[in-house]
């Protein structure tokens, strides 16, 4: 029998019901676009001397608001994908030094809240496409998982991705470089894997399985078409979105599409930044075009500093500078490590041309969306994130956001940030550019460095020596912060294992 209603009742319901989803549909959408291997001078905005365009990135800064000192947490990929989407630094976890491996298990725990896990708490549809790198459960043949590819089972679901923690829809290749050379759409691999690519088939192509036919080139445009496709089937509809666009570009294989190939007339890798950029505009494009564009927060920034397989030298030759301001590159403590561009828009609330100057980190993404979303995140949840939206809608307060912010190399090396002021725990670069620390131990460089990044932001005179005291403080604050597992305030948490030491750190184990 159904039950009775009265019309009074009924009205009620309705009124609820559409005030519900009158609130739900007021909600911005979010866009988290994550560029790969792209340092804060491959963007004209931020470099005058960049010698090339990025006109749809940079449409994002008059539009929005640009940040001049934000930074990846890591010098490499798979760290800092950890921490956008747990607003927690990577050292925390297992992962203490390189990425997450082939082959290699997940590396968010399974415990753990993720950013579109708080969205989809929140009624939001999450769709993560492009680039994962965050592990995989292979499974093996037979049953179970396993890490070695010549027991895995390609035509089974692969557990452990971006649809176990917190995505309802997931289409990507995962890291474009390593094999399987298929595409994946959310558990399963598309196709079948009928055949074996060769090292170096591209730059910095590993060998491994393959589905008959992969194109580099096409890959990008795939993404790029896939972006837009996602936009606006989203206008159809009542729920706001989460997308998280991990692009595979400009990192290795450089492999332009053929319609980019030349456009530069300096080299293929300027072609791929063009290309990259170009995406980018076509995203904005599909949501200025289906209406969408101011109900949406767009941030745009990249997981690293640009990667020496750039080829700085034939880039400089050609007038294109990509390390114009920094010292370093991909895989160091120095600056060019880690510093990247930032973006944020959101028409109507962010003022447009706006500029920041804080010291910020891209973990900080994590609670930013939370206050967005009014949601109280739990104290095991975004320990090293701090909320940028009061910042994004105005309140430009002098205190630091962080009151110390925390680098990490390719190699597990630490450097620390307060105000004008950094300290490297290493002799050299902490990863790829010269000195590597075998190299600076040689030359008897010292252990520490410290630099004043206001009078030296090229970070070429180490004033370690004549500033002892602040070496010592700056130390002591970065092991408190290690020790207590966060770095914002807030009950004390557990690291990995409940670790608070591992190797490299200048103070004695517990």
């Amino acid at each position: 029998m159904t039950p009775y209603l009265s019309v009074p009742l009924v009205l009620a319901v309705l009124a609820i019901s559409t005030a519900l989803q009158a609130a739900e549909s007021n909600r911005p959408n979010v866009i988290v676009i994550l560029a790969d291997d792209m340092g804060i001078d491959s963007v004209s905005a931020m470099n005058g001397k960049l010698g090339l365009e990025t006109p749809s990135i940079d449409e994002l800064s008059r539009e929005g608001m640009s940040f001049s000192d934000a930074h990846s947490t890591s010098g490499v990929c798979t760290p800092t994908r950890y921490s956008v989407l747990t607003g927690r630094y990577n050292w925390r976890s297992r992962l203490k030094r390189g990425i997450v491996g082939k082959w290699e298990r997940p590396l968010i725990e399974d415990q753990r809240l993720t950013l579109p896990e708080m969205f989809r708490e929140h009624g939001y549809d999450t769709a993560c496409i492009g680039k994962w790198h965050l592990g995989w459960h292979w499974p093996k043949q037979g049953g179970g998982v396993t890490e070695k590819v010549d027991q895995i089972d390609f035509t089974a679901s692969v557990k452990g991705g971006p649809n176990d923690h917190g995505f309802d829809n997931y289409f990507g290749d995962d890291v474009p470089n390593w094999p399987p050379y298929a595409w994946r759409e959310n558990d399963r691999l598309l196709g079948e894997i009928t055949t074996q690519m060769k090292a170096g088939a591209m730059l910095g192509v590993s060998a491994g399985p393959a589905v008959a036919d992969w194109d580099f080139r096409a890959v990008l445009s795939e993404y790029s078409k896939r972006y837009s496709e996602y936009i606006r089937d989203r206008a159809q509809q009542q729920r706001p979105f989460f997308l998280y666009v991990p692009m595979p570009s400009p990192h290795t294989p450089i492999a332009p599409h053929e319609d980019f190939r030349g456009r530069s007339n300096v080299s293929e890798y300027a072609d791929f930044l063009i290309q990259t950029d170009h995406a980018v505009g076509e995203l904005l494009r599909a949501l200025k075009e289906t209406g969408q564009a101011d109900n949406t927060v767009v941030f745009f920034t990249c997981d690293n500093g640009t990667s020496p397989k750039a080829d700085f030298a034939s880039l400089n030759a050609g007038g294109v500078h990509l390390n114009e301001h920094w010292r370093g590159w991909k895989a160091d403590a120095y600056e060019g490590g880690h510093r990247v561009p930032f973006f944020v828009r959101w028409p109507g609330h962010i003022q447009p041309g706006s500029r920041c100057d804080q010291t910020i980190t891209l973990a900080d993404i994590m609670s930013t969306c939370a206050a967005l979303l009014e949601h109280p995140l739990p104290p095991d949840a975004a320990e090293d994130s701090v909320s940028l939206l009061p910042t994004l809608i105005g309140d430009q307060e002098l205190t630091p956001l962080h009151p110390l912010v925390v680098h990490h190399s390719v190699s597990g090396h630490f450097a620390v940030r307060k105000g004008k002021w950094k300290l490297l725990l290493c002799r050299g670069s902490g990863g790829w550019s010269p000195p590597s620390e075998s190299e600076a131990d040689k030359q008897g460089l010292p252990p520490v460095q410290l630099y004043d990044l206001e009078a030296d932001p090229k970070e070429r005179s180490n004033l370690q020596a004549s500033h002892p005291e602040l070496v010592q403080q700056l130390t002591e604050e970065l092991r408190q912060i290690i020790e207590r597992g966060r770095s914002t305030p807030g009950p004390k948490q557990p690291n990995h294992a409940d670790v608070s030491w591992w190797a490299g750190l200048p103070w004695e184990k517990p």
